[in-house]
């Protein structure tokens, strides 16, 4: 089970990995994408991921799921998994409801993973994001 204390702080994303039937299918925002997350005391959070390249888009480009995404508000912990109650995004249906990520510990590094979807062909999609906290 995870401490509180263990996930306070802020980390780096290092990658983002969707998966297909438990198999790798790539990376949903390229294999160089940015992002960070932020855990604080006070039991709030802010999260931020973008593909490396998009300051590069024009200035009139909408952000979206696949270049840039952004949500915050509070979160809390149950067991190995970590609630995220959205009061913000860039995703609108995101907005109001909890987002539950599992988590598991690699060496120091945090390992959040979706609930699985399944698609109505079958197939089963999940996302794996590995983060690194940062030290000061």
């Amino acid at each position: 089970m995870t401490d509180r204390e263990m996930v306070i702080g802020t980390w780096k994303m290092l990658r983002w990995t969707s998966l297909k039937n438990e198999q790798p299918d790539g990376y949903p925002m390229g294999e160089d994408a940015l992002g960070q997350i932020i855990y604080s005391a006070e039991g709030y959070m802010e999260a931020f991921l973008m593909r490396a390249d998009y300051h590069t888009n024009p200035s009139t480009t909408d952000a979206n799921a696949n270049t840039c995404l952004a949500y915050g508000g509070t979160f809390r912990l149950d067991g190995d998994q970590v609630v995220h109650d959205v009061t913000f995004a860039t995703l609108p249906h995101w907005i109001g409801r909890p987002l539950v990520r599992n988590m598991t510990w690699q060496d120091g590094e945090l390992l959040l993973k979706t609930a699985p979807e399944f698609s109505k062909s079958g197939n089963r999609y999940e996302h794996q994001i590995l983060w690194r906290r940062v030290n000061a």
